[in-house]
């Protein structure tokens, strides 16, 4: 057996392999199919080829070209496919080879012993195989792209070399003046393995490998296989000529082997990226330690600044950053960056951004910008799209040569942004996938990080619930003693001094009213603490909202028109019934009323001064026209239902009014309790508020803004929707 029957052989295992591997990740798509069909053919030539030198028999080499007379068709739709080739040339010359196929199909029994049939056979697949080559390089030629063009090149160069060192092989001419070729080793079917590996890896990538990539992958495969074969080497040996246990010992060096491959391949593939691709290899390691550090990582912000600087412990990136959804969903906040990206991205003005990055669980700037160039060049102006500029818009502002995206209950919760501006494609698939990785495991960190913070929460309310309930019983009653001696004691004191100067400004009576009315206000600040303090046992009931909000405007109207304040209400009509509390939501609805009456007019004479002050001149309003509006309608939110977002239509009561709105820095804190700006506010109204509405299964929200007013909405869930979502 010579060299040639060797690598042919060799050959025709290394293709049928790569033909059974792919079919095992067998997916119903051209691609694999013809990648299938054209290395099924190849090995089945080479093995034709193997028995015919070993042989000598006929039927082996009429077997033999029966499978040559396919390999064109097969190579030349393989390669229409992977380069989504449609022109008028490529159309002809599949119409072309196919209707050649079969003619010499027909032909090959008849005239295959004939010479004249195997040279136009062999110019016939030659010449096929170097018109997929022209394919390739015509691609090349009309795609300008620089990234795109080095792959195109490479698989040129790649299929002229193996066309022309196969060819070689075969040719008689050569052979009969240097009778000498039939005794070295043979390359043609040595480089069509590399090239149909080349293939293959193209196939698994989805797209077309880098020079690099493919030097890497080979050099893995060539060590483990000399390994392999040097450990069966070494068995073969030991077990030497004992034909009696050589299935004994088969079955050995197959247990060994396959016990050895998984760490042999991770072993070897961490070295020779090592050697060969240093800054490739700090980047998995760097991912990898990061992706165990951020298993121990509870604190959001320790999150992001940990994730940011490992990115830049790889020294692959020159921008990067990391964005997380705010708590009202509204938009998406900067964590931690290196560069300067925008403070906030606005939820709404990027959504269709946001919609494409869930889709695709990546976005590449590169890809994007190739796209619209080829477009440009294409079809000018009229062929790119609105969607495609404004990707490449938005990622370019953000510095993001990849964008990957956070994602928890299948919503976008953060954005991870990358980019290397010293290289135009600077990460490949599988660094995309460990980022890819990394925001998932951030994600579970994120979620992680709230349940942590809403654990918190509810034992330190949970505390301070059990202490004000306690404190607050404890207080009481000494309060109410001392209102009642407070009050006898004025009494006494009036009767003792009825001839005295009714114009002393220290007079008992003074002191006695101070000290009922703060005690008044103790009593409040206590009742209102037990209210919040207290779990909520109500039970809601099927309502209309409109009548609720109708019975509470007298209430409000009366404090408006002190205030100079102008009220309107606006409702809505054919309203669905809701889910109420009608004199729970009455409170909210009189405290959010108070707060903007108060926000929006001008305090009555009464309301200033004190037993000790003098009475305060009345400021301003902040706008000339105060107005309240209170508007009753419909509105679509997104309600966590059994750990996902679904949407939900809400009843909806809004209190807009022209205000002097709330301060940037103070909006954050509102519903904590006991925080307040006003001298005798108690701080607790809000909060309370809040907490009645979120046990209805509804949201409080607002917006705001310094000087131009504020808007707080009631969200009341419809009853239907509430009943079927087990609220």
């Amino acid at each position: 057996m010579n060299i040639q029957s060797q690598s042919a052989l060799l050959a025709a295992f290394v293709n049928l392999m790569l033909a059974v591997s792919i079919f095992i990740r067998w997916r119903w798509i051209p691609l694999h199919i013809y990648y299938f069909l054209l290395t099924f053919v190849l090995a089945a030539w080479s093995f034709a080829n193997f028995m015919t030198d070993l042989t000598l028999s006929g039927r082996w080499e009429l077997f033999g070209d029966f499978a040559a007379v396919l390999i064109p068709l097969g190579a030349l739709k393989f390669f229409q496919t992977l380069l989504d080739d449609r022109s008028r040339l490529s159309e002809r010359a599949l119409q072309w080879t196919t209707a050649t196929t079969v003619v010499l199909l027909v032909a090959l029994i008849p005239l295959g012993d004939e010479w004249l049939f195997s040279v136009g056979l062999f110019v016939y697949v030659f010449a096929t195989l170097y018109l997929c080559v022209f394919l390739i390089w015509k691609r090349l030629r009309d795609h300008p792209q620089p990234s795109e063009s080095a792959r195109l090149l490479a698989l040129t160069i790649g299929g002229l070399v193996v066309i022309t060192l196969s060819m070689a092989d075969f040719v008689p001419t050569l052979k009969s003046t240097w009778p000498a070729l039939g005794n070295i080793p043979v390359l043609g079917n040595v480089v069509i393995m590399f090239f149909m590996f080349f293939l293959y890896q193209i196939i698994l990538e989805y797209r077309l490998l880098g020079v690099s990539e493919l030097v890497g992958k080979i050099a893995v495969l060539a060590a483990l296989v000399m390994l392999l074969a040097a450990i069966y080497g070494v068995l073969a040996v030991w077990i030497g000529d004992q034909p009696s246990i050589f299935g004994f010992y088969t079955l050995l060096v197959s247990f060994v082997m396959l016990i050895l491959f998984e760490p042999l391949k991770a072993f070897i593939e961490e070295r020779v990226n090592r050697m060969l691709f240093r800054e490739r290899f700090e980047f998995a390691r760097q991912m990898a330690l990061l992706r165990r550090e951020m298993a121990n990582v509870v604190e959001i912000d320790e999150l992001a600044e940990l994730i940011i600087s490992r990115l830049q412990d790889t020294r692959r990136i020159t921008h990067a950053s990391l964005y997380l959804l705010e708590d009202d969903g509204s938009g998406y906040r900067v964590l931690a960056s290196v560069g300067d990206p925008p403070e906030r991205l606005d939820a709404a003005t990027e959504r269709v951004f946001f919609e494409r990055l869930a889709a695709e669980r990546s976005l590449s700037l590169v890809e994007f910008q190739e796209a619209l160039d080829e477009r440009l060049l294409g079809e000018g102006e009229d062929g790119v799209t609105a969607e495609l500029r404004y990707l490449v818009e938005v990622m370019t502002r953000l510095a993001a040569g990849v964008s990957v995206p956070v994602v928890s209950n299948e919503r976008v919760i953060g954005l991870l942004n990358v980019q290397d501006d010293r290289i135009r494609e600077a990460y490949t698939p599988e660094e995309i996938r460990a980022m890819i990785q990394i925001a998932a495991q951030a994600a579970i960190a994120v979620e992680n990080s709230r349940l942590v913070a809403a654990l918190r929460e509810r034992d330190r309310l949970a505390a301070l619930g059990e202490m004000a309930a306690g404190l607050a019983h404890e207080i009481r009653n000494p309060l109410g003693a001392i209102k009642g001696a407070a009050q006898l004691l004025d009494l006494s004191t009036t009767d003792s001094n009825e001839d005295s100067d009714d114009d002393d400004e220290d007079s008992p009576e003074e002191f006695l009213g101070i000290i009922i009315e703060e005690v008044n206000r103790l009593n409040v600040v206590v009742s209102q603490f037990l209210d919040y303090a207290r779990p909520y046992r109500g039970e809601p009931v099927k309502g209309g909202l409109n009548p609720l909000v109708e019975r509470t405007m007298p209430l409000l109207r009366h404090q408006a028109e002190t205030w100079g304040v102008a009220l309107e209400c606006e409702l809505a009509d054919d309203l669905p019934e809701g889910r109420l509390d009608p004199e729970r939501l009455r409170q909210v609805f009189l405290n959010l009323g108070h707060n903007a009456i108060q926000a929006t007019g001008v305090a009555p004479p009464d309301d200033f001064g004190g037993a000790f002050e003098e009475e305060a001149p009345p400021t301003p309003p902040p706008n000339p026209n105060p107005r309240l509006v209170v508007r009753t309608g419909q509105t679509r939110r997104l309600i966590g239902v059994g750990g996902r977002m679904i949407p939900r239509d809400m009843l909806e009561v809004q209190f807009i009014d022209n205000g002097k709105g709330i301060p940037a820095h103070e909006q954050d804190r509102i519903f904590i309790p006991f925080f307040t700006t006003r001298q005798k506010g108690t701080g607790l109204g809000l909060a309370i508020s809040q907490r009645i509405v979120e046990n209805l299964g509804g949201r409080l929200e607002f917006t705001s803004r310094e000087g131009k007013g504020t808007t707080f909405r009631v969200l009341i869930p419809i009853w239907d929707q509430s009943t079927r979502s087990g609220a």
